[in-house]
């Protein structure tokens, strides 16, 4: 058989190597009849094979803010002050979050990618803790000192937070002093501070 008989053939295809071979090849193969087209059938199974981990899709997965009313919620970046330097601990959403049972308010971020928290504390009125100052030379940036359970062990933090305007920060300013005027109202502020946020 030659080489052009092949070309011929209805059922055999040679793929187009000039540009305007092209439309030739598909208009062959959009004329195919489409019974010569067995679909895929998907593999759900293997015999003699089991998988080590079987993962099932949640319709729901849940946070531990499910009993917690969102007070403030904003994106911005946190910083932590460690090893003499500021390091980044991601970007995601500030929010104060009041307990619909205790009522108590914390302070919580979660990295906008993995959803790691970062950052998780009571907001308290209690010198050197939760006094908000403006970070030097930027008044879009809030420096405050908290004990930290992001780790969930109990961790003397320094943070900064970090927003896209001037607006923003203030607004912060505003709903995280509400937030320490709520916990005042609770036992000592000693007691609140060292206390899980779990």
């Amino acid at each position: 058989t030659s080489s052009s008989s092949w070309l011929k053939d209805s059922s055999f295809y040679v793929a187009p190597t000039r540009r305007t071979d092209w439309s030739i090849f598909m208009a062959q193969v959009d004329g195919q009849d489409e019974e010569q087209y067995v679909p895929e059938e998907e593999i759900k199974t293997i015999p003699g094979w089991t998988p080590s981990v079987s993962l099932e899709v949640q319709d729901k997965v849940e946070t531990g803010e499910e009993d917690e009313e969102e007070l403030y919620s904003q994106r911005s970046k946190l910083f932590r002050f460690r090893d003499g330097e500021w390091k980044e601990r991601g970007l995601g959403e500030a929010k104060l979050l009041k307990h619909n049972g205790n009522g108590k308010v914390r302070f919580m971020l979660r990295q906008e990618k993995t959803g790691k928290i970062v950052a998780n504390h009571y907001v308290i009125n209690l010198p050197p803790y939760c006094e908000l100052r403006l970070n030097q030379g930027s008044e879009k940036c809030w420096v405050w000192s908290a004990q930290d359970y992001a780790d969930e062990e109990p961790d003397n933090a320094q943070f900064a937070l970090k927003f896209g305007n001037v607006e923003l920060a203030g607004k912060f300013k505003e709903a995280f002093e509400n937030a320490k005027q709520l916990n005042s109202s609770f036992e000592s502020p000693i007691g609140l501070a060292t206390q899980s946020t779990q």
